[in-house]
């Protein structure tokens, strides 16, 4: 029995290594794709048009969203745009999506489907803001660790919470977490399947 796809949403703060994780379930996990978001900032060195994010300008992407192909999006930092596509899950194959904490949300009330949600912690509070300093541009530092915090205190509300002190179990966590989920899921229609047979079973009069 085919079982409807499954939304992976992976989380977390600046720094906590989501974009590893991502690649990691995109390239190494089967049945797994990579939802695409949009954005209006510009490319990072190493980063692929369509691959990492849908780049785009600030007055194509609220076309996008006046069209409905942008489903939500969130100014981050104070600087520029994120946005999510609308057809998310669009076939039977599992995918996996980067969102904050209002993105995950927003899913977990309107999306078709199923949905289980990772929240990634960086091994400190102290390591994470040393990473969002490295990272950040001066303009925009107090407020990437201002969400970074914010995104912290929001973790309570995801079905997962791991912490990413260790790369290599971090990928092991993250794969458990798709297997399992993947057998409880079509373990329950296997189970739906099973009582719905056995209903007909005994209402034959053969």
């Amino acid at each position: 029995m085919q079982r409807s796809p499954i939304l992976f949403i992976v989380s977390g703060p600046s720094g906590s290594g989501k974009g590893t994780i991502l690649s990691y379930l995109k390239d190494d996990v089967p049945g797994m794709g990579k939802v695409v978001n949009y954005t209006t900032r510009r490319p990072r060195p190493g980063e692929e048009d369509g691959i990492d994010y849908n780049y785009v300008s600030e007055e194509e992407f609220f076309r996008l969203v006046e069209r409905g192909h942008i489903f939500e999006y969130e100014r981050v930092y104070n600087d520029y745009y994120y946005g999510s596509p609308a057809n998310a899950l669009n076939d039977e194959m599992d995918r996996v999506i980067e969102l904050d904490y209002k993105g995950h949300r927003t899913y977990r009330e309107y999306i078709d489907g199923d949905v289980v949600s990772i929240f990634l912690l960086p091994p400190s509070l102290q390591e994470m803001q040393r990473r969002i300093q490295q990272r950040a541009e001066e303009k925009n530092l107090q407020s990437r660790l201002e969400n970074a915090h914010e995104q912290v205190r929001r973790a309570s509300e995801y079905d997962y919470v791991l912490l990413n002190d260790d790369l290599h179990k971090c990928r092991r966590q993250v794969r458990a977490i798709v297997t399992a989920e993947r057998a409880r899921r079509r373990g329950a229609r296997l189970l739906h399947q099973f009582l719905s047979d056995e209903k007909c079973f005994r209402c034959d009069p053969q």
